[in-house]
């Protein structure tokens, strides 16, 4: 099979379109034949070594984090073992637990779009924070794969939905109140706010502790760590484990089957031209989901 694949940390050189012989599955795993495949910003991260010493690799590795494929007739789309290889490739083995078949209505790229970006969204909103209707929500990112999702679910989980990003029109469809042009504005003039999802870290993570109303959650996809005495009394930081499983993937499926969330797939490639949309993924101010379609 061919099978997108690094021999070590590094940018986009370190890529290749490699035959290797294809995977099987072991116990309480399934063999997908890849239909697409998303790319999610995790997947350059790790390629750059930037998540070695939370997901050290080893070599050779096949990237690609999550999927949608046939098995046995039936198409299923879920999220690989970040410990195994990929799943950017025309075979690739899941864990059982972390999948869930694809419903009538959604095709395999929009199911793949889901997995990752999907759950990086819900999981912060409905599960950690727990949003409710009322609630001031800002979303830090909102054109991207996560935010453009996230907007999506706190609006109809209830809240107010505020969002930074550079492209109003897009996040105003997508069903925000506001959008904040993070270059002209300061984001905390919007504030307080119940909730904060921060799909972005760094000096974003530290300033958003400030703009939170007293019982406010900040949670956080990929940020270092707010020392304990820097948080300010009532609030409260989170870090996720974004963990797929079939009943939150069945979940997210539905509600785009149904019309509650409308996936936002924006650029589609062919897996040999999987060093284009490698450099789509890590440039900047991007809209929507990127995935590859393999077969």
């Amino acid at each position: 099979m061919r099978a997108l694949r690094i021999h070590g940390y590094g940018g986009p050189e370190v890529m290749r379109l490699e035959e290797v012989p294809a995977p099987g599955a072991g116990p309480a795993q399934v063999l997908l034949k890849v239909r697409a495949a998303s790319v999610n910003p995790i997947d350059w991260k790790m390629r750059r070594g930037m998540l070695a010493s939370i997901f050290p690799l080893s070599f050779p590795r096949t990237l690609g984090r999550d999927c949608s494929g046939e098995a046995s007739g039936a198409l299923i789309a879920g999220v690989a073992d970040p410990r195994t290889d990929g799943t950017h490739a025309e075979y690739a083995v899941l864990p059982q637990a972390a999948t869930a078949p694809v419903p009538p209505g959604l095709d395999a790229a929009t199911a793949a779009s889901l997995c990752i970006a999907g759950l990086s969204a819900w999981i912060p909103l409905a599960e950690v924070a727990q949003v409710q209707p009322g609630m001031r929500v800002l979303i830090h990112g909102g054109a991207g794969g996560v935010g453009s999702l996230a907007i999506q679910i706190a609006r109809e989980l209830g809240a107010t939905v505020f969002t930074t990003s550079t492209q109003a029109d897009y996040c105003q469809q997508l069903g925000a109140e506001r959008v904040i042009d993070y270059r002209i504005e300061n984001f905390a003039d919007a504030g307080p706010f119940d909730v904060v999802l921060d799909t972005l870290g760094g000096e974003t993570h530290v300033r958003s502790l400030q703009v939170l109303k007293p019982g406010g959650v900040l949670v956080a996809l990929s940020a270092a760590p707010i020392p304990p005495h820097a948080v300010p009394n009532g609030v409260r930081v989170e870090k996720p484990h974004v963990q797929a499983t079939r009943e939150r993937l069945g979940r997210i499926f539905d509600w785009a089957v149904t019309g509650r969330l409308r996936p936002q797939v924006t650029q589609r490639f062919a897996l040999e031209n999987a060093h284009e949309a490698y450099a789509a993924a890590e440039a900047p101010h991007g809209r929507g989901k990127i995935v590859l379609e393999i077969s």
